[in-house]
């Protein structure tokens, strides 16, 4: 009988809502300070008025009430389960529909736990803490959340808020323009009954920050000389679609073939490409249980599983978006690459190599193979580890932190008794007629197969002429020169004892002098910045890579010298949508870059300073392992 009044008096406050608001603004409500913002939430039935008439702004809101604000405001689709979520709550509540959306929907984000049974706890008056905290996660804030947690908070009761609440008052507090637009004050009474006034100006924030969008931007002085800020901007418009990924091939047969078999099930199947792998996903569900439902019932099956929220178009959206950057003064720290377990072959996590070598911060570097091969070029301490690709960019730094831009081209000669040979590569898998050099750099072993001749120097001679026989021991203090076909032939005059040596020089196309003194390159690509323009050439790079939102990471330098390492996160719908390489170009020049390069990116883009992540990385996996980064040193 109590459950069936309370469905019958909300039925009538909602229809004696829309008869109120025909008639203009409700008495108690005119010269309140949120009267036009509760006005804009009558106008779109998001709030509701009593049967009165009157809306009562300074009455306690209750956690039931303030749900369905929410995904009013969401504009979600209610969810109606057959079995409800929360033991406090029957499918015969007029709540009930809400309680389980903003519950689907992550919202209410697990807190209504107690024990080992869940309570929605619906009549019971809605803290401020807990009105904010919903409305971040309703907005998408939830990481940078649970980041701020021990931030400053800039109210002199900063020491009420709960714990687990602390982020989520920081995000509400630190945005720009605030979530919190009440009338001035210098405490947030987080443990406070919000009020139905309090609670509308929350959702009406929420709604201009949908709208007009908002900025939330932190800033921490790292060491003298570094300086880290980062920066989130927008809200997600459109609720993202969750599907089960349960495999990524590298051959796309492989990828068909599994898609198939699920749409032989009546599975909605899709295969999508990034970065290299074809990705088998499964199901398109508007919410995260939904999905794992089918999640369970596949990794019953043995398939490996994991949860996927995407979009149809990350294109057509203006946001959100979330940059990680790191201004570093050249003077202050040093810039060096380098290679995971320090060798070519092999990856590692970006966290990783900065832990081992000791590093204050550190990005992901340039493209490499799923061995861990750089793809193009990258000099550490003037040595040429792999050679530039043609007519890609290339970062140089110099013995004092000075970075350079260029496209660079290469030439390598090995010096014999009988004249010169060129060199087709460096620390790469030799293809036909090909002359690679191999150094101590890449790995134990030259890894190739026996069809070709090797030649074997150590202390600047030849030690070993090896003819078809590959997979040579590189001596610790010479190199292997590897040939097939033609190179071949060129290589099988050598003879043990005879001197060789080799020279590699690049060719920048600027013809700038001072690239054969720069003591570290990375190579990646596209060119974004040049004097302070856009560049537009691609460097061959496809449509799909350039003009599509990634993860991505670059290298960039002000008019004063000032680096900066900047990596912007994508991908992840409520986080981020990632950028194309003209979003990223733009982007950079945002923060006072005149000159950039594109590094690797995707699930590649990684952020460490002091040993932990600053920004999400995009793979269902985590923190991708990598072929080699970029670090931040201590000089």
């Amino acid at each position: 009988m109590i459950r069936r009044r309370a469905t019958v008096a909300a039925i009538c406050l909602f229809v004696a809502a829309s008869a109120a608001a025909a008639q203009g603004t409700p008495t108690d409500l005119r010269g309140h300070w949120a009267e036009g913002r509760i006005g804009t939430l009558l106008g779109r039935g998001i709030v509701e008025l009593y049967a009165d008439g009157r809306f009562r702004p300074e009455e306690p809101i209750s956690r039931a009430r303030f749900a369905r604000w929410l995904v009013a405001a969401r504009g979600l689709p209610l969810e109606r389960p057959q079995l409800p979520t929360f033991r406090d709550v029957t499918r015969a509540d007029w709540f009930f529909p809400y309680a389980e959306t903003a519950a689907a929907h992550g919202i209410l984000d697990g807190d209504n736990n107690r024990g080992t049974a869940s309570f929605f706890r619906p009549t019971e008056l809605l803290t401020r803490e807990e009105a904010i905290h919903w409305t971040v996660r309703a907005m998408g804030y939830g990481w940078e959340a649970e980041r701020l947690a021990a931030v400053y908070l800039p109210v002199v009761d900063a020491a009420d808020v709960t714990a687990s609440r602390r982020g989520s008052v920081a995000v509400a507090l630190l945005a720009r323009p605030p979530l919190l637009r009440e009338p001035t004050t210098d405490r947030v009474r987080a443990r406070a009954p919000m009020t139905r006034a309090e609670g509308a100006s929350l959702v009406w924030a929420y709604l201009q920050a949908v709208k007009t969008g908002i900025r939330l931007q932190t800033e921490e002085h790292i060491e003298p000389g570094l300086r880290l800020v980062t920066e989130k901007r927008g809200v997600l418009r459109t609720p993202p679609v969750w599907r089960v990924q349960i495999g990524a091939f590298a051959s796309e047969e492989n990828a068909r073939r599994l898609a198939d078999q699920m749409r032989s099930r009546g599975l909605p199947t899709f295969v999508d490409f990034l970065d290299g792998l074809h990705k088998v996903r499964v199901g398109s569900f508007a919410t995260r249980q939904a999905a794992e439902t089918l999640r369970a019932r596949l990794a019953e099956e043995g398939l490996p599983t994991w949860l996927i929220s995407t979009l149809r178009d990350f294109e057509a959206l203006p946001g959100p978006h979330r940059v990680a950057v790191l201004q570093v003064q050249p003077d202050a720290a040093a810039l060096v690459p380098a290679l995971a377990g320090e060798r070519v072959i092999g990856r590692e996590r970006t966290s990783a190599i900065a832990t081992r070598r000791g590093a204050v911060a550190a990005v992901n570097g340039g493209f490499f193979a799923p061995d861990g091969d750089p793809i193009g070029g990258l000099a550490i301490d003037g040595e040429w580890i792999s050679e530039p690709i043609p007519h890609r960019s290339c970062v140089g730094i110099g013995e004092y932190g000075g970075l350079l831009f260029d496209v660079l081209g290469w030439r390598g000669e090995v010096s014999t008794p009988y004249g010169l040979l060129a060199l087709s590569g460096i620390n790469r898998a030799r293809r036909a007629d090909e002359t690679i050099l191999y150094t101590p750099r890449y790995d134990a072993t030259t890894r190739t197969n026996f069809a070709g001749i090797e030649v074997v120097v150590g202390g600047g001679v030849v030690q070993q002429v090896r003819v078809g026989a590959g997979n040579s021991t590189i001596p610790a203090d010479g190199f292997v020169l590897s040939g097939h076909g033609a190179a071949r032939a060129a290589l099988s005059v050598l003879q043990p004892g005879d001197p060789v040596g080799v020279t590699i020089s690049v060719l920048p196309a600027s013809a700038d002098p001072r690239w054969q003194q720069v003591r570290h390159a990375v190579c990646g690509g596209p060119r974004l910045l040049s004097a302070g323009q856009v560049i537009a050439t691609g460097e061959g790079f496809t449509a799909w890579f350039l003009n599509r939102r990634h993860p991505r990471t670059a290298i960039g330098r002000t008019p004063d010298g000032t680096i900066i390492l900047l990596v912007a996160d994508g991908r992840s719908p409520y986080h981020a949508l990632g950028m194309t390489a003209a979003e990223l170009a733009l982007e950079l020049r945002r923060w006072g870059a005149a000159d950039a390069v594109n590094l690797d990116g995707g699930g590649s883009s990684t952020m460490v300073v002091r040993g932990r992540l600053v920004n999400l990385p995009s793979d269902e996996t985590g923190e991708r392992p990598v072929g080699d980064a970029l670090l931040v040193l201590r000089r």
